[in-house]
């Protein structure tokens, strides 16, 4: 354990921290149980685990912050590993079927308003790869200010887990039992060697057992040490924008004149400016949202129970990797890389569940 300045601080007030890795023994089943049939096309996992996952594995206390999901492997065992970026590409002639992985990567820039490619590849075929391999954080450093890298550490996320479709009844003990049923559940196996990494902010022990999923898979959370981490919460003079490390939960405050919203907050794929609906970024790139659960306030009838909290598929997160450009007129909404804290006055109940707190928003300023 050691001291690390309190994320989202601008002080020097410092507090205990550590880093863990979480190891499922299994499959990890996330909110995918669905019937057989016309809608099976719809079976899904949600992974990584999102925040409140990790939370509820690691019985984080609510004294306690997390930063997270990121990535480890045990043959690097100090360094941390996070998701390509979007607007990350290599020339086609790099990628081939006997060694898919490129030589070469560069990054886009924004010109003419819009994502171009950089002026040395114009006219030359060339392949997107953001979101499908992993890269090594000190590597993503070095290569995102630079606008390019050879040989980079990247990893293709199919080589650090998969997903394995099953059909059944039911379970026992974490197997399926009566294959060929009613049910189709998807399930992710992370591969040997390679586990989910997170940091604990605060006066935390990890539980001796814990569990992960619908299945409820035994997980082994272990204490790691001197983890390469002072690359990640940068702090760079007028920041020109970020790249999102962490899935984010983005809302704005909704049109009051929209009957059908009701005023109430929308989902949306970047953050925007405090107390109003000014948008921090002039250009992003993200990839689709993915649907996610979330707690709302329901009222009943008048003969019922009185109002109370339930979990609705509510809220959109943006995965990880979005790369956002920050407005020049605006100052930056942050001055140290880490995870953006909710904006309470676009959602009261934000103020409650404080998702920053749980890994959710992690920017890294550029």
């Amino acid at each position: 354990m050691e001291k690390s300045s309190i994320p989202g601080s601008t002080g020097s007030s410092e507090i205990m921290s550590s880093w863990y890795s979480l190891v499922p023994a299994g499959g990890v089943a996330l909110g995918n149980l669905t019937p057989v049939g016309q809608n099976s096309g719809r079976v899904g996992c949600r992974f990584p685990p999102n925040g409140h996952h990790l939370a509820a594995c690691l019985k984080l206390p609510n004294n306690c912050q997390l930063w997270g999901a990121f990535w480890h492997n045990t043959s690097r065992s100090n360094e941390i590993y996070l998701v390509l970026p979007q607007t990350v590409y290599c020339l086609e002639k790099d990628l081939v079927s006997t060694d898919p992985m490129p030589k070469k990567i560069y990054r886009c820039y924004w010109r003419e308003d819009r994502w171009q490619i950089q002026e040395q590849h114009q006219g030359c075929e060339v392949a997107f790869i953001g979101g499908q391999y992993l890269i090594r954080g000190t590597h993503f450093r070095s290569f995102w200010q630079n606008g390019w890298m050879r040989n980079a550490d990247l990893v293709p996320i199919a080589k650090v887990w998969q997903s394995l479709i099953l059909t059944h009844n039911r379970r026992e003990a974490y197997q399926v039992l009566d294959e060929g049923g009613f049910f189709a559940e998807m399930v992710t196996l992370i591969e040997p060697g390679w586990s989910i990494l997170v940091k604990i902010f605060g006066d935390y022990s990890p539980p001796e057992y814990s569990c992960l999923g619908a299945g409820a898979t035994p997980v082994t959370i272990n204490p790691l040490e001197k983890i390469r981490e002072d690359w990640l919460d940068s702090t760079p003079e007028n920041p020109e924008g970020a790249v999102l490390l962490t899935g984010a939960l983005w809302q704005a405050k909704a049109d009051k004149e929209d009957k059908e919203d009701k005023g109430l907050p929308v989902s949306i794929p970047y953050p925007i400016f405090n107390h109003s609906n000014q948008v921090f970024a002039y250009a992003y790139a993200a990839e689709p949202a993915i649907p996610w659960q979330s707690w709302k306030k329901i009222k009943y009838g008048r003969n019922r129970e009185p109002s109370t909290y339930t979990l609705t598929p509510g809220e959109w997160l943006t995965p990880a990797g979005a790369v956002y450009l920050w407005r020049k007129e605006l100052d930056s909404p942050m001055t140290r890389s880490g995870t953006l804290q909710d904006d309470s006055s676009i959602d009261k109940s934000r103020k409650r569940f404080n998702n920053w707190a749980l890994g959710y928003g992690h920017l890294w300023l550029f």
